[in-house]
């Protein structure tokens, strides 16, 4: 009897470094957990980064999608316009890139904001070129990107 209440509540503990995805829209929260099983599916390596420094994401009313580090927790906000595009594979993407800025932050590298946004198009890119039925603009506009942001 003991084993099966310990059992019962070891399981109800929420897991360490699972990521919360807040509730928004019209079921904006069960594409963000679409996008964040495709990226553990697609490439385990980039989703272990994204659960080491991200906590939370959210939503928000921008063009661009974003993150902050709040203490010791990351949260990434997914801008409306990215939702609306209805690309799982760009939230996948999303999800990558803005991940890689927590990790540099986390990590405190000193990096321009031009050499930063390099770098984690590049990390995106890698995730990109792995994705299943990728839509075309997605890959071309990273790579725009990427181009925009070297010295």
């Amino acid at each position: 009897m003991k084993a099966i209440f310990v059992l019962i509540f070891l399981t109800s503990l929420p897991l360490f470094g699972q990521i919360k995805v807040d509730k928004a829209g019209d079921g904006w929260d069960l594409k963000v957990d679409s996008a964040l099983t495709l990226i553990k599916t697609t490439d385990p390596a980039k989703y272990s980064l994204l659960d080491s420094v991200c906590s939370n994401v959210s939503f928000w009313l921008s063009d661009f999608s974003s993150c902050d580090l709040e203490g010791k927790e990351g949260r990434i906000y997914i801008s409306v316009r990215d939702v609306k595009l209805n690309s799982i594979n760009n939230l996948a993407s999303v999800l990558v890139h803005e991940s890689f800025h927590l990790y540099i932050w986390k990590r405190k590298f000193i990096l321009s904001p031009k050499e930063e946004e390099n770098y984690c198009y590049r990390y995106e890119l890698e995730l990109v070129n792995k994705l299943p039925n990728l839509e075309p603009w997605l890959k071309l506009h990273v790579i725009e990107q990427i181009e925009n942001t070297q010295n």
